[in-house]
């Protein structure tokens, strides 16, 4: 998998207080309030920092002030990030040094298997890190490989791909059940469309390293091909109606990101074709997402 960071952040801020309680502030200024010392239990209301305070068990109160820029269910990864940023922060007031990779594990471990969260491991792996990777994920291990790419190339990608946000979010849990279910069976086409999808991401990597930027669109719309009979979950004829116009006005090729089903959807354009691309998703009444390549990952400071 090839899989970048943008500078759309989730940030955690955590202010040490006297007692034995912890305070959350939310992105709109609700609060929630929990006593240390007792096992917190999982009810759909702030599970996320649960399962944080749950697994450091620390001993001293705080407040923690919650903030992302970009919305949950969007596929942008959103609930990962905050989870990462949260474990940074807490481990940090505990005293335990994590490494960024430590960190993306516990977060996984936590997202997905503690509170039984559907999906993958790409998005934790992501916000730890940062910057563009190349992901391989084998019987529960990953490897991060960092892609060194020339700025220039980098300026020419940025200018060629569009962000829009399709102004509605989705629960991915409903999208990944559904694609296991298909793929319990071990054959038919969403497995062969799996095996296809992990071939095209060597290539896109690659095309890449070389610097092949219209390869690397034609390779994104093949990709989004296969992603689309993984599940018919993933898009609706709306979006396709809209992806086909797109392809005849200059786009090369595009993708629904996340698990689909709404959120973002990111275009590669042909040069020259920006203008006409934003003009035909601005009346779907979709919203164009200014963003820039973002190399850092988790970042944990002291104030």
């Amino acid at each position: 998998m090839v899989i970048t960071t943008i500078n759309k952040y989730a940030t955690v801020r955590l202010v040490p207080r006297e007692g034995k309680n912890v305070t959350v502030v939310g992105e709109e200024g609700q609060v929630a309030r929990f006593t240390l010392g007792e096992e917190l239990p999982y009810d759909g209301k702030l599970d996320l920092v649960k399962a944080v305070l749950n697994h450091f068990k620390p001993e001293g109160g705080f407040e923690l002030h919650l903030r992302s820029e970009m919305p949950t269910g969007s596929g942008m990864g959103t609930s990962s990030s905050q989870l990462v940023a949260l474990i940074g922060c807490v481990s940090r007031f505990v005293g335990r040094e994590m490494s960024r990779g430590e960190v993306a594990e516990l977060a996984y471990h936590l997202e997905r298997e503690v509170l039984g969260q559907k999906g993958g491991y790409q998005d934790q792996y992501a916000a730890a890190f940062g910057g563009f990777n190349y992901m391989t994920f084998f019987r529960g291990k990953v490897e991060v490989r960092p892609l060194t790419l020339p700025q220039e190339l980098l300026h020419a990608l940025h200018e060629r791909l569009l962000l829009f946000f399709l102004g509605r979010t989705r629960l991915s849990g409903a999208i990944h059940e559904d694609i296991a279910k298909r793929l319990s069976s071990k054959q038919g086409p969403q497995l062969e469309a799996l095996h296809e999808l992990k071939r095209l991401a060597v290539e896109a990597k690659d095309a890449l390293l070389r610097g092949d930027l219209e390869r690397f669109g034609e390779l994104l719309h093949l990709g989004w091909l296969n992603k689309k009979m993984l599940s018919p979950l993933i898009t609706n004829p709306e979006l396709d109606r809209i992806y086909e116009e797109a392809r005849r006005r200059g786009a090369l090729g595009g993708k629904i990101l996340g698990a689909g089903g709404g959120g973002h959807f990111l275009v590669f354009s042909k040069a020259g074709a920006q203008p006409e691309l934003i003009k035909l998703f601005e009346s779907i009444g979709a919203c164009l997402v200014p963003f820039d390549f973002e190399r850092g990952g988790l970042e944990v400071r002291e104030l």
